[in-house]
């Protein structure tokens, strides 16, 4: 009996030798594939999805947490957004400072209804990132067990993370002269040559989707006839500032000339491009607007938007979201082209946000 008992335990011990094999090796299959597509991104959001994406997939993790303090500012991403006030505790003991928290989500569609729970902090993995400019963190809590070679897996994400912050750092010092318009604080076009190139090489890589929005404040030249130039500045910082706080972390925002800009939507299908667009119209249509003198005004603008296709490159795509928005204003502005039929976008929930054009 004793010699089969051996035998048995051998086998058993071979097979589970060879599942943790098989185990090990998709894993590290599933780091591959998310290293490359963490040094594809261009924005520390998106770096730290794609990290959250390969946690998820490798540790099914219950919590995610990235934090960053650079200078007075400390940042947190966090993921699911139940544990922020628990795991504030922790950023704040860990850095030393009670000052606060800038926290961000990465979806911020979620319905918790505010509900906050708490976490077991002896199985909380914390990793030190440091680099010139300032600290980082970041923190896991598996729900996987955690095999020895899941440690080998987190050092490789967080030294692809430490370069990437410090890469990330040193572009933010530097894109305020190279990269950003300087009344609105949007990207300026030739950073939108870069950006619109680089996404649709990912997209078309990937087999994803990109759109544009491009939008036009109407009858912008009245406002410095009648008012001056500084006006209009304020109109344009002002138009800007509503637009940047209305879409989601990841998308650009661009001043492409004068009175026009771009909206860059990585990711993004045509329809809910559309429903941006509408929302975008409906807030510039209804914003308040203060001018050097303190008299209040409201601007309307047209919006045009376009999605990649087959064989287009970036100034196929530019093109059309340029004649969609050729379009709407020769349909009298403040309108989204192109128009879509609303009757059948109802059975897909989108008649609450295609708002493409005013009540009559």
């Amino acid at each position: 009996m004793e010699p089969a008992l051996k035998k048995m335990m051998k086998k058993a011990i071979a097979v589970t030798g060879m599942f943790f094999g098989i185990a090990k090796k998709i894993d590290y299959k599933t780091l591959n594939r998310y290293i490359i597509g963490m040094n594809e991104c261009l924005t520390l959001d998106n770096i730290l999805l794609e990290a959250s994406r390969c946690l998820k997939d490798i540790l099914n993790y219950q919590l995610f947490a990235f934090a960053v303090q650079d200078q007075d500012r400390l940042d947190v991403w966090i993921d699911p957004r139940m544990y922020q006030q628990p795991l504030s505790k922790v950023i704040d003991r860990d850095f030393g400072t009670n000052s606060a928290q800038h926290v961000h989500f990465f979806n911020d569609d979620s319905d918790d209804g505010g509900m906050q729970m708490t976490f077991n902090g002896a199985n909380l993995v914390s990793h030190l990132i440091m680099n010139p400019h300032g600290l980082a963190r970041l923190y896991v809590l598996p729900k996987r067990r955690m095999m020895p070679y899941h440690n080998e897996i987190l050092d490789t994400i967080v030294k692809t993370l430490g370069v990437a912050l410090n890469n990330c750092m040193n572009i933010k010092r530097l894109e305020s002269d190279v990269a950003l318009d300087p009344l609105t604080g949007c990207y300026n076009r030739r950073e939108f040559d870069r950006l619109i190139e680089h996404h649709i090489a990912a997209a078309q890589r990937h087999e994803k989707a990109v759109s544009l929005i491009m939008f036009d404040i109407d009858h912008f030249k009245q406002v410095n006839d009648t008012f001056g130039h500084p006006a209009g500045d304020a109109v344009l910082a002002q138009v800007a500032a509503a637009i940047r706080n209305a879409i989601r972390k990841g998308d650009y925002l661009v001043r492409y000339g004068g009175e026009e800009f771009v909206v860059v939507l990585p990711d993004t299908r045509i329809r809910r491009a559309m429903g941006l667009a509408g929302r975008l119209r409906r807030i510039l249509e209804t914003l308040d607007i203060r001018l050097p003198d303190g008299i209040i005004i409201q601007k309307t603008a047209s919006f045009g938007v376009a999605t990649l296709k087959p064989g287009w490159d970036g100034r196929s795509l530019l093109k059309e979201a340029d004649a969609m928005l050729y379009q709407a204003k020769a349909r009298g502005r403040n309108v989204v082209m192109p128009k879509v039929d609303l009757c059948l976008s109802k059975n897909h929930g989108y008649r609450e946000t295609l708002d493409l054009a005013p009540a009559k």
